[in-house]
């Protein structure tokens, strides 16, 4: 019981000492404050200011203000994950303001982005991260930021492609041709707009060589237009025709991309 009043009295001195009204007009010079230490690149700093707004003056516009730079902060601090609670938690704002909404969702956008991994480590962020940035590029609001978007949509994908190329060389190695063709098929029909689609048709008709150079011809044939250039296909293609008959699989594998 004892123990019980001596909290109750601690917490009493604690909240009448130490804590007090700040105007909109103090809070207004701090957000000016924060601008600058953003500017000075002092983030931690920044973020303790901003955190003192959101408590002292919760219910100001500043308030709001504050929160968007804490989202500001964690991404400046490389702090994706943080960066993406903060500024979804402006988002759920009432008193956000629309041009700040449009920047929170494209700053999402960067945050997701940059969690992806590299290509030879888990992918599973890559996935997420396409997913999300999908989900806001149909957005209205996001229409100013339409083609950054798809730059880096395109980049995640291009990502994804690249492991599994580099999978596809790897079975190549173990000699397991046909693990290797299903991996540079999937470049094909999954990643069909990135820069390793031509290495993975021209790949795929180089191994058909081992067996047939006709069976060859005719699925570049076939693919041709999934080439992202003519010229890329008219080079394989005349390579495929000036390779010789019934060699060993190493001669067709020493033309691989």
């Amino acid at each position: 019981m004892v123990v019980k009043l001596y909290l109750i009295l601690l917490l009493f001195l604690f909240t009448s000492c130490g804590t007090y009204e700040v105007s909109s007009e103090s809070s207004s010079n701090k957000i000016d404050y924060v601008k600058n230490l953003i500017e000075d690149e002092k983030y931690s700093r920044a973020i303790d200011e901003l955190n003192y707004i959101m408590f002292n003056d919760p219910l100001s516009e500043y308030s709001a203000l504050a929160q968007f730079y804490i989202g500001e902060c964690y991404f400046y601090l490389d702090d994706f994950s943080q960066s993406i609670i903060e500024y979804n938690k402006y988002l759920t704002r009432n008193d956000s303001i629309e041009e700040l909404v449009k920047k929170s969702q494209f700053m999402l956008c960067k945050c997701y982005f940059n969690i992806s991994l590299e290509y030879n480590k888990d992918q599973s962020d890559t996935y997420i991260a396409i997913e999300k940035l999908q989900y806001f590029i149909e957005k209205e609001t996001m229409r100013d930021y339409i083609e950054d978007i798809e730059i880096m949509i395109l980049d995640l994908r291009t990502k994804l492609a690249k492991k599994d190329f580099y999978t596809a060389k790897l079975y190549i190695k173990l000699e397991e041709l046909d693990a290797a063709i299903i991996y540079y098929e999937n470049i094909v029909n999954d990643y069909y707009d990135t820069e390793f689609v031509n290495s993975a048709l021209a790949n795929i008709s180089l191994i058909y060589c081992i067996d047939d150079i006709n069976k060859a011809k005719v699925f570049l044939d076939k693919h041709k237009d999934n080439f992202l250039d003519y010229s890329s296909f008219e080079e394989i293609f005349s390579l495929v025709n000036s390779l010789k008959l019934n060699e060993n699989e190493s001669y067709y594998l020493s033309y691989l991309k």
